[in-house]
C-alpha cells in the first residue's frame, strides 16, 4: 500500500507538471521517490515499478483526469533513476560502479541492481575485482582496437570448428561454462558467487592473448577470434557494464 500510494502521488503531480526544480521541492517528491526505492531494496524484492507507474497513469485517464504531461513516463523514469543514483551514493558505492549499474538500469530490478553494485563495490579492490577488471579490459581494449582497423562485421557466430589452438578451445569452453551458470540462476542469485566465477576465467583469457594472434592474416580466422572475444565481453556484461569501470583499482 505504501508503494502504490507513493506512485499515485508521483504520477499525479508529474502528470500536471508539478515537479521539483533544482532548488525547490515543496511537495517532497524526491523523498517520496526515495521511499519507493528504499522499500523495494529493504524488503529484498524486485517490484514492477515501471508497470505500476503505467497502471497508475491509466487509472487517472480512466477517471477522467487529464494528465497533460506528454513526457510523463520518461520523466518519471529519469527522476527515479536519479534518486537511485543518490541512494547508491548514500551507500558509498564507487562512482564508476554507480554509472556502470545505471547504464543498464531497470525500474523493475531495483533490488537486483543494488545488490550487484554493492557486491561489486565490496570486492572491486580484492583479487576477485582485479582479476575481473584486468580480464575484461584486456579483451575489450583489443576488440575495440581491432574493430577500428578492420571492416569486419561481428554477428555472434563463433565457430569452434575452425579453432587452431587449445587456447581458443579452452577460452570457448570456459565462456560456455559461465553462460550456463548465468542461464541457471534466478531471483536468488548469489552475486559474490557470480563475481567469483567471472574472476576464474582470467587464466584462460591471458593464455589466449599471450599465445594467439588475434590480428591473423587469414580473414576467416581473424573474424572468428574477434567473435570469440566479443562473446567473452558479452558474457561479462550479463552482470554489469564493465566497460564503464576504471581500468585500475586505485
Amino acid at each position: 500500500m505504501s508503494i502504490t500510494d507513493k506512485i499515485d502521488t508521483l504520477v499525479g503531480f508529474f502528470g500536471i507538471n508539478e515537479k521539483p526544480t533544482s532548488s525547490k521541492d515543496p511537495l517532497a517528491l524526491r523523498r517520496i521517490a526515495l521511499g519507493i526505492i528504499r522499500t523495494s531494496i529493504e524488503n529484498k524484492k524486485n517490484l514492477k515499478i515501471n508497470d505500476l507507474l503505467n497502471y497508475s497513469s491509466r487509472l487517472y485517464d480512466d477517471q477522467g483526469y487529464n494528465l497533460n504531461n506528454k513526457d510523463l513516463q520518461k520523466e518519471l523514469y529519469n527522476f527515479l533513476k536519479d534518486r537511485f543514483r543518490y541512494y547508491l551514493k548514500e551507500k558509498e558505492i564507487r562512482y564508476d560502479i554507480i554509472e556502470a549499474t545505471l547504464s543498464s538500469f531497470s525500474l523493475n530490478e531495483l533490488f537486483s541492481s543494488f545488490e550487484k553494485a554493492k557486491c561489486l563495490n565490496k570486492v572491486i579492490k580484492s583479487q576477485i575485482g582485479i582479476d575481473i577488471n584486468s580480464s575484461y579490459k584486456r579483451a575489450s581494449n583489443i576488440l575495440d582496437s581491432e574493430m577500428k582497423n578492420n571492416e569486419i562485421e561481428i554477428n555472434d557466430t563463433t565457430d569452434p570448428g575452425i579453432f587452431k589452438t587449445d587456447f581458443e578451445k579452452n577460452l570457448y569452453k570456459k565462456i560456455n561454462e559461465i553462460k550456463k551458470y548465468y542461464s541457471s540462476i534466478n531471483n536468488d542469485e548469489d552475486y559474490i558467487k557470480s563475481l567469483s566465477i567471472l574472476a576464474e576465467i582470467k587464466k584462460e583469457v591471458f593464455e589466449f592473448f599471450d599465445n594467439v594472434k588475434v590480428n591473423e592474416e587469414n580473414e576467416t580466422l581473424r573474424k572468428n577470434r574477434l567473435e570469440l572475444i566479443n562473446m567473452l565481453c558479452k558474457t561479462f556484461q550479463n552482470y554489469i557494464n564493465f566497460q564503464m569501470l576504471k581500468a585500475h583499482n586505485d
